[in-house]
Formats: C-alpha cells, structure tokens, sequence
C-alpha cells in the first residue's frame, strides 16, 4: 500500500491553480483572444493544452519554457512563485504596451525627424 501524504497533494493542487491563473493572464496581457493559438504557436497538442488551461495537469519543463518565452514572461513566476515588484513593473508595462498596440501603432519617424519628436513619440507610446 502507497502512503499519501494529503500536504504534496495540496501542493500540487496549488501549483496547478496558480499555473492555470498565470497561464490565462499573461495569455491575456499578450493579446491571445484565442488562447488556444498560443498552444498552437508553442506547439502543444490543444489536449494538454486544454488540461493545463482547467488546471488539471502541469505541463513538462519543455513545454513551460516554450511559454514562457512566448509570453515574455520568467518561468519561475508562470510555475507560481511569488511575485517581487520588479515582475509586478514589468507586467505592468506589458498590460500598457498591449493595450497601446490593440488602441493604435506608434509610427516610426525617419530618423532625422525622429528627434525633434521624441517627447510625442514617447506619450504615444505610453498611452
């Protein structure tokens, strides 16, 4: 008979609760409507996909790489751990660059223009 300690169980239930919160943000903050073409685009099956959107399996550290890489994101804080406000700065600035590229592209200027309009350039660029 195999001894189950209910503390792992409880941990690995976390984990995939948070896996699967983190997961559909950065999802999310990336512009995936579909967040099944973020599957597609890492290349998992849209099965295991699926599993580790409901939270019911983890993927493999292949598969956790190649997220976080898609999504720009550490694969530390995607897996759950805390996080540090340096991470909070940062996904921030995504949610606001998303939101930037959804509402209207910044146009690059020549080069030689670029420079007298750096400031309205950059409000732009920040919403």
């Amino acid at each position: 008979m195999v001894a189950v300690d209910p503390d792992t169980d409880r941990t690995v239930a976390l984990r995939k609760a948070r896996f699967k919160v983190r997961l559909r943000r950065a999802a999310e903050a990336c512009g995936y409507e579909n967040l099944y073409q973020l599957g597609r685009v890492c290349g998992i099956s849209k099965d295991s996909f699926k599993k580790y959107l409901s939270g019911t399996r983890l993927p493999n550290y292949e598969c956790i790489l190649r997220l976080s890489l898609a999504l720009g994101v550490p694969c530390d804080w995607l897996m759950g751990s805390d996080e540090g406000p340096m991470l909070r700065a940062v996904l921030k600035a995504r949610d606001i660059d998303c939101a930037c590229k959804k509402k209207s592209p910044v146009t690059t200027l020549p080069s030689r223009e670029r420079s007298r309009n750096d400031s309205h350039t950059r409000r732009e660029a920040e919403c």
